[in-house]
């Protein structure tokens, strides 16, 4: 098209399907006819930030240098040229939808009592002024809409008329926003522009000499006028993707002509569907093109067949053409074919997976191809974005793929942004002892409180034995509608901290009502005095974030907010200035509607969240891009893949507002989301060169059921199925899609018959490991370790206790300094509620040796153990009735430990070890426990016991008496104790280089079931009951760390019994229970 419309202008349509070749016609039109004025700037209008910056790219790359050149959206252009052509035109429309939702924010305000906005009534008076300003929003989007679509309606309502029926409550909101903003919307400043226009008033030397259109599939009918009224006077060319060649405005879809058919038969030879997948999915391109032959019938072509014989080259010449290949007999392909693939995952993360083993095979048949020339895209940027950081992000060495995400949605990737809306909600949270260690393990907070990531474990440490909850303090607890007590708040805790380190912990005296908390030695002063400063400093933040503000005072206040808790390095800089950019915008947002108001901090928070959430990625910045689906991202790449083609995802479904008038019927141009959904997707597939990846979650990860996929590819599979064959004869959805396995290490990956294949050699191990005969045996170390220095030799009996309590763990965590990620306690952030096994015993141990039952209640208070309010008091009333009868048993035997204690120091077969032994009276080792004894704890009293044998210290008899719930173990006077200890310091030896196949639990009921003249196979099977027994509420193998030693190997073998005997048949030989 080629049309003089007016003096000086000329408006010029170019019609190509391959965005490369329209853009090589942008750049030799830019040489071959340079603008007059060489420091003027050159307009190329596009639909996304992302396709200025491909055609930047491809300008550069052809003319060397791509400089003086921008990039706008059409709406932010169009508004700049009102400013230039016409006078009183702000600089910032106040109509545009973040601003105009301030001025409806305030009439909402005034509206709520009337009778005409009824209809809001449920949004204003339920929901608070945050539901207000949703509802704000809702209706400035809807509004923004009106005036781009609906202008006839606009000038109605403002003329004092009803456009629609039941519009009388819109129409009349729409008259007050004029009336405090004034008329300066979009559709009267167009009519100033078109009045001037008619009576001469225009100054052509205020336009851009020439402006350019460059991948723009749809403009609304104003803004299209708005462009052809400007080519009176400028150059203006419009670059359209076209996807096929011939007329196919009159396209029907195959079910449509069936209905009109039925309908009126005549005209049924006259409907025309042409290639089925184009008049599926092809509504908004032909719609725009309507729209577009309304000023011009002509155009240039620029069409280019798309080369090979592969199926995807096939089918975008079957859309050019304008060719149906299901109408006739299919097509055979010259030969095997992966240009399309189509993959049924077991949901996004094995999608992820999946596709990260197809572009390594890409890469690999051609080196030619590079991670650059990848373009993926997700209808679900933020469900897929941690994926594609946990598997592209690990993935290393030869199968590392360079990617970046394109979108950060929701603060992915950029944990300040994530810390800072956090911080926004401490206000109305409970300052939760896990949320806030959540915000101290963001670094650029650690430095600003002189922290590193070394110190999380041990703060996490005192944070637990300081029995810290949630609250400030008991007020913060008040304010919550709780009683006003201080246990297990912020402020108690970091006493009890403070105090431990000057007075002795572990003990049953209190100071000043707090009882000292231990484990903060000297060294750690300073730490400890970082963590006080982060909980105080966010403590003192979450009040003054409380009050109410104007947004000028909310700029200060946030910034002052970024300056207090972030230190941020050169590379976290960037995210801090979006976050200053974004308070910006919202103040000069609502300072442009005048408001003036005093908001919430909820309010704040609920502005900020979506614009934070926008873009932060960058577009083609290097290796693989990954973003959302949206219009202008279909750009030209040898590979483009489609992640969570999913049925219900995509097309995204299109819930009007019950607001919006304009559901009620459509017109030509009108935007709708399952049509641009449907337009993207045949973008999509019109966008890849070498190959086309589409896959979709098409089977139930849980269930292994069917899941189908998008309606869009199953359109794509029947297209393909019907009209095309292998090689072989067969259809080609013989082999689309491909369905992939649930594990990525299933055996059809690596057998080499089943066409999947996989790029990795873990999960060939794995594979491999699954289907050796041996699998059970293979160990976690492959050979013993080295013997370990000398050092080791030397311990004190704690230690040797802690050994026995679980061998493996043992060898893990000291040995091999393996701390099991999620082995450790989370923090818990509820108040107590029950007492453990350990608090039980406890209690019951100081009931027992007579505090009275207040002073018990104190104790545990204090520490933080007792549930609040009258749980706490029955649990301890419970206690106290459940010891009795242990009481009179306590005083009947005379069984209460003693007070002294003496230091050893035993030289045993090459080792030493030493300690103390405590509770001792002139008859031995006394002691009880108002619970019974579980094997570790039975194991340290025998190891206790043979060290007073080993000793025996003057004064003290060699016998150990210990009551239990359930009865007295007493071990009698040993002469072989030495001998013992040895075997046991000899276990001990073995195992710091091995694991040993020893379980305090298991291995105790196995001896005991030998003990009692039972067969081994019989003890064994008593034992196994106790390992992984169905009805265990935990059984022992359920230890992560032995699942790390031993996989799934059986260990309750012949080294189980062998060690079983051998550690604990002497206990229980030994030992008399009564």
């Amino acid at each position: 098209m080629e049309t003089a419309a007016g003096e000086g202008g000329v408006l010029r349509l170019y019609r190509g399907n391959r965005l490369e070749y329209l853009s090589d016609l942008i750049g030799h039109l830019l040489a071959r006819e340079p603008l007059s004025d060489p420091f003027a700037c050159e307009q190329i209008l596009v639909p996304h930030p992302g396709v200025g910056q491909w055609l930047s790219l491809r300008l550069a790359d052809a003319a060397g240098i791509c400089a003086n050149v921008r990039f706008p959206l059409p709406a932010g252009f169009i508004w700049e040229q009102f400013r230039h052509l016409l006078t009183d035109v702000p600089e910032q429309d106040r109509y545009a939808p973040d601003t105009l939702r301030w001025s409806l924010f305030q009439e909402l305000e005034r509206a709520v009592e009337e009778p005409l906005f009824e209809p809001l009534q449920p949004f204003l008076q339920a929901q608070g002024m945050a539901g207000r300003f949703d509802l704000a929003d809702r209706l400035a989007h809807l509004f923004d809409q009106y005036l781009v679509y609906r202008p006839d309606w606009i000038l109605h309502w403002e003329g004092g008329r009803s456009a629609v029926p039941g519009d009388d409550w819109q129409a009349e909101l729409w008259r007050r926003l004029v009336a405090r903003l004034g008329d300066g919307h979009w559709v009267r400043q167009q009519q100033r522009l078109f009045l001037a226009a008619e009576q001469g008033r225009l100054d052509p030397e205020r336009l851009p000499q020439r402006i350019s259109l460059f991948g723009i599939g749809a403009l609304s009918p104003g803004y299209l006028e708005t462009l052809v009224l400007l080519s009176r006077w400028i150059d203006v060319h419009l670059f359209l993707l076209d996807p096929c060649r011939t007329e196919w405005m009159g396209l029907v879809t195959a079910a449509t002509r069936e209905r009109r058919g039925q309908q009126a038969p005549a005209e049924a030879p006259y409907l025309e569907v042409g290639n089925p997948l184009l008049a599926s999915l092809g509504r908004r391109g032909r719609e725009f093109l309507a729209q577009l032959q309304a000023h011009d019938p002509g155009s240039v072509e620029l069409f280019h067949p798309a080369p090979g014989e592969g199926l995807l080259a096939s089918l975008q010449r079957d859309i050019l053409e304008l060719r149906d290949p299901t109408a006739g007999p299919p097509s055979t392909l010259a030969g095997e074919d992966d240009s399309i693939r189509i993959l049924s995952c077991h949901g996004p993360q094995r999608e992820l997976e999946v596709l990260h083993d197809q572009l390594l095979d890409l890469f690999e048949r051609d080196p030619r191809l590079q991670p650059d020339d990848v373009l993926v895209m997700t209808p679900d940027m933020e469900l897929y974005a941690p994926y594609i950081e946990a598997v592209f992000g690990a993935s290393g060495g030869d199968r590392r793929i360079p990617f970046h995400l394109g979108d950060r949605p929701g603060g992915a990737g950029q944990p300040l942004v994530a810390a800072f809306m956090a911080l926004l909600e401490l206000p109305a949270g409970r300052f939760e002892v896990d949320r806030l260690l959540q915000l101290l393990e963001v670094p650029a907070i650690q430095r600003r409180f002189g922290l590193g990531d070394g110190d999380l474990t041990p703060i996490m440490a005192w944070l637990r034995e300081a029995g810290i909850r949630w609250g400030w303090d008991a007020a913060a607890r008040q304010q919550e509608g709780m009683p006003a007590q201080a246990q297990n708040t912020w402020r108690q805790g970091l006493d009890r901290l403070l105090l431990g380190m000057a007075l002795p912990t572990g003990g049953e005296r209190l100071f000043g009502g707090l009882l000292p908390a231990g484990g903060v030695e000297g060294a750690d002063v300073r730490l400890l005095g970082a963590l006080g400063e982060f909980a105080g400093t966010l403590s003192d933040w979450s009040r003054r974030l409380q009050q109410d503000r104007p947004m000028a005072a909310w700029h200060d206040r946030l910034l002052a907010l970024l300056a207090d808790l972030f230190a941020p390095d050169e590379q976290e800089e960037f995210q801090l200035q979006r976050i200053r950019e974004a308070i910006a915008a919202v103040v000069t947002e609502a300072e442009a509607a005048g408001t003036g108001a005093a908001v919430p901090l909820e309010l704040i928070r609920r502005i900020l969240q979506p614009r934070l959430d926008e873009g932060g990625g960058g577009f083609l910045r290097g290796g693989v891009t990954f973003c959302a689906l949206v219009p202008g991202h279909s750009l030209p790449f040898p590979v483009v893949c489609l992640l969570g083609m999913n049925d219900g995802s995509f097309p995204r479904e299109q819930r009007p507002s019950g607001f919006d008038l304009m559901s009620r019927g459509r017109r030509l141009g009108d935007r709708d989301r399952r049509d641009d959904d449907r337009y993207l997707f045949l973008e999509a597939l019109l966008s890849a060169r070498r190959c086309l990846i589409i896959s979709y979650s098409g089977q139930d990860p849980r269930e292994n059921t069917e899941l189908p996929p998008s309606t869009l590819v199953s359109e794509l599979l029947d297209y393909l199925g019907q009209g095309y064959l292998l090689p072989s004869g067969e259809p080609v959805t013989d082999r689309l899609p491909q369905r992939h396995p649930l594990q990525p290490f299933d055996h059809r990956y690596f057998d080499g018959r089943s066409g999947l294949f996989s790029y990795s050699t873990t999960m060939a191990q794995a594979a491999q490991r699954a289907l050796s005969p041996d699998r059970r045996e293979r160990s976690f170390l492959a050979a013993p370790l080295e013997q370990p220095g000398d050092e080791w030799r030397s311990l004190d009996l704690e230690e040797l206790g802690r050994f026995f309590a679980n061998p493996v763990r043992y060898l893990l965590r000291r040995r091999l300094g393996l701390e099991l990620e999620g082995v450790a306690e989370e923090l818990e952030s509820r108040d107590p509620f029950q007492l453990d096994r350990e608090d039980e015993r406890r209690v019951g141990e100081r009931l027992l040796t007579g505090l009275p039952l207040a002073q018990v209640r104190e104790l545990e208070r204090a520490a933080g153990r007792l549930p609040h309010g009258a749980q706490g008091e029955a649990l301890l009333a419970r206690a106290r009735e459940s010891i009795r009868p242990l009481a009179r048993r306590l005083q009947e035997q005379d069984l209460f430990p003693g007070d002294e204690w003496r230091e050893f120091r035993l030289r045993i077969g090459g080792f030493i070890l030493s300690g103390r032994l405590q509770r001792l009276r002139p008859e031995g080792i006394r002691g009880f426990t108002p619970l019974q004894l579980p094997a570790s704890r039975l194991f340290r009293l025998w190891l206790r016991h043979l060290v007073l044998n080993a000793v025996r210290p003057e004064g003290i008899a060699t016998e150990t008496r210990w009551l239990q719930c359930e009865g007295v173990v007493r071990f009698p006077p040993l002469d072989d104790a030495p001998a013992r200890l040895e075997q046991l310091l000899a276990c001990y030896w073995d195992g710091l280089v091995r694991p040993l196949h020893l379980f305090p639990r298991s291995s105790l009921e196995f001896a005991r079931g030998v003990q009692q003249g039972k067969e081994r196979e019989q003890a064994l099977k008593r034992a196994r009951q106790c390992w992984a027994g169905e009805y265990a509420r935990w059984p022992e193998s359920a230890d992560p760390h032995y699942a790390v030693a031993f996989g799934d190997r059986d260990v309750l073998d012949q080294a189980f019994m062998h060690l079983s005997e051998a550690c604990f048949g002497p206990l229980l030989a030994a030992m008399e229970e009564g």
